[in-house]
Parts: structure tokens; C-alpha cells; sequence
């Protein structure tokens, strides 16, 4: 039988590191967010261009 106390201590060493990732990837996606209209103008500007 496992030590109520030391699954305690995993558990909640797991959701620590899981409120890390989550961070992480929430300041990623603000990143990403700032730039997105950025890929949109190029993608728009290269439409309008006719090619050779």
C-alpha cells in the first residue's frame, strides 16, 4: 500500500508542472496572437500581386 502522503507530494508536484506547461503555452499564444495579423497582411498582399 502506497504512502497517502507521498502520492499527496506527486500529485501535487504533477500539478505544479502542469501549471508550468500551461503558462508556457498561454504566453505562446499571446505571441502568437501579436503576429497573426502580421501573416494575414502578407498572406492578403500576396493575393493581390499578380504573378509573372
Amino acid at each position: 500500500m502506497r504512502d497517502i502522503h507521498d502520492v499527496l507530494r506527486r500529485k501535487q508536484a504533477e500539478q505544479a508542472q502542469l501549471g508550468k506547461q500551461i503558462e508556457a503555452l498561454q504566453k505562446a499564444a499571446e505571441q502568437l496572437r501579436s503576429v497573426a495579423h502580421l501573416l494575414n497582411e502578407e498572406t492578403e498582399g500576396a493575393a493581390t500581386v499578380p504573378a509573372l
